[in-house]
């Protein structure tokens, strides 16, 4: 069964695969900070021993190796590299993926309904970047990702999905309000029963509820 595509933009992954885009940002990342030759063989070790292209489907199993051995190999560094590799999927989306029609659409509504909007779109293309976890739509400024596949279990009392925080803020930045914080509220790798994340503008929330 193939991912549906609809709304503001469009990604196809079959069952059980994710987006290249999830990955290729942090093979740059790792390649900068630590060589070439490290970033290979991490990469290699988790079963791509070659990048795969910007479009391509990537086994989910991989994915998750990947992001397991960056929180391993550097526990003191991986926030941050994995909140970089975040920030630049979210701009390949937004600028490979978004229409300038609909960012522009998007930067003329009410920010409120510009983020349920753009909520939806996400939700409708979320196997990209949560493969076979369950992404849900709770209001316009709150969403959960159910068996989250990225979320490292028992890493601690805090939440630890910096990948996907980062993925958020930074598209509802760059496409609804460049003042939107997102922040994890729960964690699957902390305890919880999800991976829950909530954004705010100035401590409000977009009033939009789902239909």
């Amino acid at each position: 069964m193939s991912s549906t595509s609809a709304g503001l933009f469009w990604t196809t992954h079959p069952e059980g695969m994710m987006s290249a885009a999830v990955v290729v940002p942090l093979h740059a990342i790792l390649a900068e900070t630590f060589g070439q030759r490290i970033c290979d063989d991490v990469f290699a070790d988790a079963g791509m021993g070659r990048l795969p292209g910007p479009e391509d489907s990537v086994p989910e199993a991989r994915v998750v190796r990947l992001f397991d051995a960056v929180y391993t190999s550097w526990p003191e560094v991986a926030p941050d590299l994995l909140d970089r590799a975040g920030r630049v999927t979210a701009e390949m989306i937004v600028m490979q993926r978004v229409t300038a029609r609909a960012r522009l659409l998007l930067a003329n509504m009410p920010w409120s309904m510009a983020a349920w909007l753009l909520a939806r779109s996400v939700r409708q293309n979320s196997r990209a970047f949560a493969g076979s976890g369950i992404f849900s739509v709770q209001t316009a400024g709150s969403f959960v990702i159910f068996d989250n596949p990225l979320a490292r279990p028992e890493t601690g009392a805090a939440p630890s999905c910096h990948f996907h925080r980062a993925l958020f803020e930074h598209m509802f930045q760059r496409l609804v309000h460049r003042d939107f914080a997102c922040v994890e509220t729960e964690c699957r790798g902390a305890g919880g029963g999800c991976c829950a994340f909530r954004l705010t503008v100035g401590g409000a929330t977009p009033e939009a509820h789902p239909r």
